[in-house]
């Protein structure tokens, strides 16, 4: 089993921003610090929105999330070990919630594990809780005599998005208007998650 990592350097003076920063602006968001990222808190009314959601669509901006890559022959059964759930079973293309406990069952982190290929999976934990979860899951490695997997925070030049409700499929890669939100920029695939 093998990880794929690659850490951003340097440590920034104030919340990160993501790669959409500048869409969810222009759009009259207003921004708040979660986990060390300038994130988009509202649009103005949260009834307006709530509405736009279940009406139309929602589009999350996940650009902040963390990665933990985990390949190799032995990766189903080393997430089935190291995780709160079955992961030798899903199916590829396909995603699935879950948990990383620690010792005393007390939660790390609730995460999204992707299955990307036959011997590929891409766990997606918190943004502020990618090194916890990284670390947990490099001290499971050795208990599973496998490779550590190693984190891979997303880069500021690229972004991912989530979409939900009715209307969201039909937003997909639209430019930003009232009933669809910010398209999907990232310029390599990536796992879409619906809500």
């Amino acid at each position: 089993m093998s990880a794929d990592t690659t850490q951003q350097t340097g440590e920034p003076t104030g919340p990160r921003q993501t790669p959409l920063h500048s869409v969810h602006s222009a759009l009259g968001a207003s921004f708040t610090d979660f986990g060390g990222w300038d994130m988009p808190l509202k649009y103005g009314s949260e009834l307006a929105e709530h509405r736009a959601v279940r009406d139309a669509a929602g589009i999350f901006d996940l650009s902040h999330m963390g990665e933990v890559r985990v390949t190799g022959a032995d990766a189903a059964a080393f997430l089935d070990f190291a995780l709160l759930a079955t992961y030798s079973t899903m199916k590829v293309g396909k995603a699935k919630y879950g948990v990383i406990v620690d010792e005393s069952a007390g939660i790390i982190d609730d995460l999204i594990t992707y299955r990307m290929a036959d011997e590929e999976y891409l766990v997606v934990p918190n943004a502020s809780n990618t090194p916890a979860v990284a670390a947990a899951l490099a001290e499971r490695a050795e208990q599973f005599r496998a490779q550590a997997p190693r984190t891979r925070g997303r880069s500021t030049s690229r972004s991912a998005t989530s979409r939900a409700t009715p209307r969201s499929s039909r937003c997909r890669g639209r430019p930003p208007r009232r009933s669809c939100s910010p398209p999907r920029t990232t310029p390599v695939p990536e796992p879409a998650s619906r809500t």
